[in-house]
């Protein structure tokens, strides 16, 4: 602003979000635009519950007409009522009513983090059997995890572990209950998400972020089963092979994928005359069972809504022969090049790229 400008005009406004509810369970939500009166919920009569708070304190037991829902990701957060009383309108939080119960439930309202993380985790929703030495089923979930977050801690007890997701808004962070116990020849796990506000005297240390999608895997998952194992579970060569696979992903899967992608881009310029635009952390690599169908030895996954870059996953098998993972890791580096859109997987050009680099035709399929 120069000192020749009119002088700015001084705005009162009220804050976009104001909290509703008690202090014990506060809602930030905009009524001004939150508010939906497009539900089946509204011209019912409900209850005021008895653990009601804020303004509808005085009103507990007392029956209202819904007027308008909050919701939030999906789920009923919050109410617009009239009192049938003294005809005024409030609001209030889920907590605060009795809704065709005597009971309240599903009065946590979901955070943007926490709806993330249980949707990336909807396959464990339910309860899922593995093999007890097995901890395929763990990689697998963290694997999922490591799609939404970057950062994770976990802890481990004798009912099950539990993994920590801290969120960027202030205080706020995840858990993931994890109940699991061994029994016959099997393990038995579900993940239960909740989010979670800390008391600003008790904000814990956020965990360092691993940019790699694997590395993260392989971490979050050596340190389940190094944890699950001091409480009885037999994982103690499973965590070894975890550990074992993360240094042979670090230490020759990944130079060699890059190595193999400057030689697979070259071949696809000089073919097309269009370069691959490729940068730090485009493609993550990393040995693994969790993700290859079976009889396969390899997978590239393109970037997705939650992933934002490449993820290639190779049998450890191809381990055993140098010769064999080089041809496996320049199959899997030829689909990157290609980028399809859709089609079959090995069309032409997928072909000629093979050709110049020296993909063996029975390594092509």
């Amino acid at each position: 602003m120069t000192k020749n400008s009119t002088k700015a005009r001084v705005v009162n406004r009220w804050a976009a979000s104001l909290p509703i509810g008690s202090r014990s369970l506060p809602l930030e939500s905009d009524v001004t635009v939150d508010i939906q009166h497009e539900s089946s919920m509204v011209g019912k009569t409900i209850e005021v519950s008895s653990i009601a708070g804020g303004p509808l304190l005085p009103y507990r037991g007392d029956k209202v007409e819904v007027l308008g829902v909050i919701p939030r990701y999906g789920q009923i957060v919050g109410y617009q009522v009239r009192l049938l009383k003294k005809d005024e309108v409030l609001v209030g939080t889920a907590k605060d009513f009795y809704v065709g119960r005597c009971f309240v439930e599903d009065s946590q309202p979901p955070t943007a983090l926490s709806a993330a993380v249980r949707s990336a985790l909807e396959h464990w929703n339910t309860q899922r059997d593995y093999w007890h030495e097995d901890t395929s089923g763990l990689e697998a979930m963290l694997f999922d995890l490591a799609s939404v977050t970057t950062q994770a801690t976990s802890e481990c007890f004798p009912w099950g572990w539990e993994i920590t997701v801290p969120s960027l808004m202030p205080r706020d962070r995840v858990h993931v209950s994890c109940p699991a116990f061994v029994h016959d020849d099997f393990w038995t796990t579900t993940a239960l998400v909740t989010p979670y506000r800390d008391r600003q005297d008790l904000l814990p240390e956020p965990p360092q972020a691993i940019a790699d999608h694997w590395s993260r895997v392989f971490a979050w998952s050596y340190a389940v089963a190094k944890g699950m194992t001091k409480q009885g579970f037999p994982w103690a060569k499973a965590a070894q092979d975890i550990a074992r696979r993360a240094t042979a992903s670090r230490k020759v899967l990944v130079p060699l994928v890059e190595a193999t992608m400057d030689q697979v881009a070259q071949a696809r310029e000089e073919i097309t005359g269009e370069g691959l635009d490729l940068y730090p952390g485009s493609i993550s690599a990393g040995f693994s069972m969790v993700r290859l169908k079976p009889g396969s030895i390899g997978l590239t996954e393109p970037p997705t809504d939650r992933r934002p870059y490449t993820v290639v996953t190779v049998s450890p098998e191809a381990l055993k022969d140098r010769d064999y993972l080089e041809q496996v890791v320049l199959h899997e580096c030829v689909h990157i090049a290609v980028d399809s859109e859709g089609g079959p997987p090995h069309n032409d050009l997928f072909h000629a790229i093979s050709e110049q680099v020296g993909l063996e035709p029975k390594y092509r399929d």
